[in-house]
């Protein structure tokens, strides 16, 4: 049945287990009908679209992803999941071929967006994990971002 949520959301994790990326976003967006509320499926179907690639998944992810934060600002799944999007987003862009300039060019408000969010990200974490032992993976995973900027 189309609006069962319960078979919705199992079936996105099916899909998971075969590596089948699009059809657990597929699924995940099914879900997120039932429940356009809920963080956590906002969370993974950014996941599965960030999983997946491309230009237009990345985009899709992070969008889904912000929007998890908004609903739930203590989300730290959402928020390091922001990060790994936003660095997608820019190997996505080094990708495009340098004789298609225009394109590159037509992306690069992404990249300032993609950059800031990075920052934005690091911050908050920085935030969360000051004073604890997590703290040296935090800056180990940042330090890392920090080379793509």
């Amino acid at each position: 049945h189309p609006g069962d949520i319960a078979a919705w959301y199992t079936m996105a994790d099916i899909c998971l287990s075969v590596s089948d990326f699009q059809g657990a976003a597929y699924c995940y967006e099914e879900v997120l009908l039932g429940c356009p509320l809920d963080s956590n499926i906002h969370v993974k179907l950014g996941e599965a679209y960030c999983t997946a690639g491309g230009m237009s998944n990345v985009k899709l992810a992070r969008k889904h992803l912000a929007q998890a934060i908004q609903l739930d600002p203590n989300n730290l799944r959402a928020w390091y999941g922001l990060i790994a999007a936003a660095e997608g987003y820019l190997e996505e862009v080094d990708k495009i071929p340098s004789k298609n300039s225009s394109k590159k060019e037509a992306e690069e408000e992404g990249v300032i967006v993609a950059k800031e969010l990075i920052k934005f990200g690091g911050e908050k974490l920085i935030q969360v994990y000051k004073g604890t032992k997590m703290m040296k993976i935090v800056e180990s995973m940042l330090s890392e971002s920090s080379e793509l900027l």
